[in-house]
């Protein structure tokens, strides 16, 4: 059940677009656009503002609740004796805002351990469940601000407990919308024209309301396009930077005292991440500064298949008034306008997926498409899920909502495939080292104890049937266990997706139960890995294929398999990596391929000579001894003859990446006609050029063919020594025998 929202903390009731409410939203925008906050900023962003009468209220609330987290650290078996005596921060001296926070957070913390034990507590069951109700109840009273506070937290398990990710996940962004005129009103300031002038059919009620704003749905004059007009809730600007600042306020509190008093030891400090957030906080009330991110996603992803983003009027954009094309469609989570659409939710889904993964891995650049944003119904029916991804008649997946955006370093990309890499290897060290990489570890940190945990939570059955058939939730669950035991700090971009893609399995979940993310999610990972000519994807790549010396043919078959299933796959990318292959970079790949090679010759050979001998023994020998006779002669085990065949299926996986177009080629022995037959169908001009330019390798070429044919005698030579040496042990034991 969703929380409704009924705050304490109500914006105004018209809009105070006055010189200092525009001084107050161009001070927001800059920090926006800067990506991060300090403290004089929060406080030079809330200056002017009626700043003292709530920090006493917010004080309060926030002062009770961490009181009573003391309290429970105190009762655990083990936990530190309370010393309500303790100096808590010496905040008597302090003037202004600070001392007033300080002074009651002091009071609430002293108050709550001087009362002892929490007579309520038996009402709710587990502690951590009922504080997290706790918490989610005190963020939904103190208003919009708390609650995106709340949401942050939410995709944050380096932070928080289960419990308190499971609760605070339900916290929906629901606000009742403000009244007509005011809206019209807001228009008319920042446009600069009449309501009528801009627009016609303009209703009286929005189709949606939360707390930062509400969305009509109306008509260009102009065009007579259908638009979507999104207007902000007058006095957000001055609300949100009030309340960020006593946020912040109270977290560098809370920072500094909280060990004193119950030992309670917090492995990120909180007033940095604080600001952090309000950073981003402030961009979302930038509606300028969302049109922006608009455009940026659509020039990099709109080209993508099945994707669509709304077109947006910039005639009639302002700082808190965004007006974009109406896009018909059905939220992914209304089973009854999808059904009478015929449409599918795990097909909008696998779309969304993939699209997700484009925008994490090719460009950094990605939409918070699980942010509880606007696009909400305005009836009383709750809804759990996001309502910014709508699917279109059409089969095109639309993204709506840009308010949140976010980037990943490039490096940080990279690292993402290496660790799947790393799990699929079970390399648990190199997984743990991978966090570095990714940012969730400062560089000072020892991974050594992170290892046996990590080892502990994969071999415990969860990757047996094979990362694709990982649950991804229970993945995110385990981790989160983990994350929140040792010092990460999961960066803003993977809490974003983390968000972004459990809601996408759950969606699809609820339609399919069976529904694996991760199955779904491993194609497109299999193609960059195969064809990305970037180093590190590379050296990855060659992780994955070479172990132990050893070419692992059914991990590249599976690559190449899985890559042909990737809805963006062409084959540019793989003669990209025949070249790199025929490179001296890869050679290591190269050598652990020949050797593999020669061993499918070797076996193949006496695979057949295996044949004949049965052939031959069949004469002179019963029945039931044949096979026995062929095995103490050759040592052959049955098995190495199916190797012929697994590289004649990897053969026709590669070639139909290479030439889509080509000679079906049957599964079976490859016979001198059937490669014929291969070459005529690749050499059209462009295939034409591609082997040419394969053929330009000649000193790697020719050393595959050198390393291939020397293995193969090497063997030649062990098999008939070893031959030899069965055939003569009878003859010797008959002499002395004689």
């Amino acid at each position: 059940m969703a929380t409704k929202m009924t705050s304490v903390a109500s914006a105004p009731s018209a809009p105070r677009h006055s010189k200092t409410a525009q001084i107050q939203a161009e001070r927001l925008r800059a920090l926006a656009r800067v990506g991060r906050v300090d403290r004089d900023d929060l406080r030079n962003a809330a200056q002017g503002l009626p700043v003292r009468s709530r920090a006493v209220q917010v004080a309060t609330r926030l002062g009770a609740f961490a009181g009573a987290l003391v309290l429970d650290a105190a009762q655990k078996p083990g936990g530190k004796a309370l010393d309500v005596d303790v100096d808590l921060d010496g905040v008597d001296e302090v003037e202004g805002v600070s001392g007033d926070v300080g002074r009651e957070m002091r009071a609430q913390v002293e108050g709550a351990t001087r009362r002892g034990k929490d007579p309520n507590r038996r009402k709710y069951g587990a502690k951590d469940a009922y504080r997290a109700r706790q918490l989610l109840n005190l963020l939904v009273e103190l208003g919009p601000a708390f609650v995106k506070v709340g949401q942050a937290l939410s995709s944050r398990p380096d932070l928080v407990p289960p419990a308190y990710i499971d609760a605070l996940s339900r916290l929906q962004d629901r606000m009742p919308s403000f009244p007509h005129e005011v809206a019209m009103q807001v228009i008319e300031e920042d446009l600069g024209r009449k309501v009528e002038d801009v627009f016609v059919d303009m209703p009286r009620r929005p189709i949606a309301a939360a707390s930062l704003g509400q969305v009509y749905k109306a008509k260009l004059r102009s065009n007579g396009h259908t638009v979507a007009v999104k207007v902000q809730r007058p006095g957000m600007a001055e609300s949100i930077a009030m309340d960020m600042y006593l946020v912040r306020e109270a977290a560098a509190w809370i920072d500094e005292n909280l060990e004193k008093v119950g030992g309670i030891v917090l492995e990120q400090q909180l007033a940095p991440l604080v600001e952090e957030f309000a950073a981003r906080l402030f961009g979302e009330l930038d509606y300028e500064q969302e049109a922006d991110n608009a455009e940026k996603f659509e020039k990099l992803y709109g080209e993508l298949p099945r994707i669509r983003v709304p077109k947006v009027y910039r005639e009639c954009l302002s700082t808190r008034v965004l007006v974009t094309e109406w896009i018909d469609g059905s939220k992914l989570t209304d089973k009854k306008a999808m059904e009478a659409r015929s449409l599918s939710v795990v097909d909008f889904v696998d779309v969304g997926i993939e699209c997700t993964l484009r925008q994490l891995l090719d460009h950094g650049y990605f939409h918070a498409g699980t942010d509880h944003g606007l696009f909400v119904s305005c009836g009383n029916v709750p809804d759990p899920h996001p309502g910014n991804l709508l699917a279109m008649s059409t089969g095109e997946l639309c993204y709506l909502d840009f308010g949140v955006m976010s980037s990943a370093p490039e490096n940080a990309r990279y690292a993402i495939i290496a660790h799947v890499v790393h799990l699929v290897n079970r390399d648990y060290q190199a997984m743990a080292k991978d966090y570095y990489d990714l940012e969730f570890l400062d560089p000072s940190v020892d991974t050594t104890p992170l290892v046996p945990a990590l080892a502990n939570f994969f071999d415990s059955g969860v990757i047996d049937m094979g990362v694709d058939q990982l649950n991804f939730k229970a993945l995110v669950d385990g981790l989160g266990e983990i994350f929140f035991q040792y010092p990460f700090r999961v960066p803003p971009y993977w809490a974003l997706v983390l968000r972004s893609l459990t809601v996408l399995e759950g969606l699809a979940i609820y339609s399919d139960p069976e529904y694996k993310l991760l199955a779904k999610a491993y194609p497109y990972m299999a193609q960059r890995l195969l064809t990305d000519p970037e180093p590190t994807l590379r050296k990855s790549l060659e992780e994955l294929v070479v172990k132990d010396g050893r070419f692992d043919v059914d991990r590249f078959e599976g690559l190449i398999e899985n890559t042909k299933k990737s809805k963006s796959y062409d084959s540019e990318g793989f003669w990209l990596f025949l070249e790199w292959f025929l490179s001296p970079e890869g050679h290591r790949v190269r050598e652990a391929f020949s050797k593999e090679v020669a061993i499918l010759l070797d076996d193949a050979s006496y695979a057949n000579t295996r044949n004949t001998l049965r052939d031959a023994l069949k004469l002179v020998l019963p029945a039931g001894d044949v096979e026995s006779a062929v095995d103490t002669y050759l040592n052959l085990r049955k098995e190495e003859s199916q190797k012929a065949d697994q590289f004649v299926r990897l053969f026709e996986s590669a070639t139909e990446i290479l030439v889509p177009n080509r000679t079906e080629i049957s599964r079976g022995t490859i016979s001198p006609e059937k490669l014929l037959k291969f070459i005529q169908a690749s050499t059209n001009p462009e295939q034409g050029k591609r082997l040419q330019m394969l053929a330009q390798h000649s000193d790697a070429l020719n050393e595959l063919a050198t390393s291939i044919s020397t293995e193969v005698f090497t063997r030649f030579v062990a098999r008939i020594t070893k031959l030899g040496l069965q055939v003569s042990e009878p003859a010797k034991s008959r002499t002395r025998k004689t």
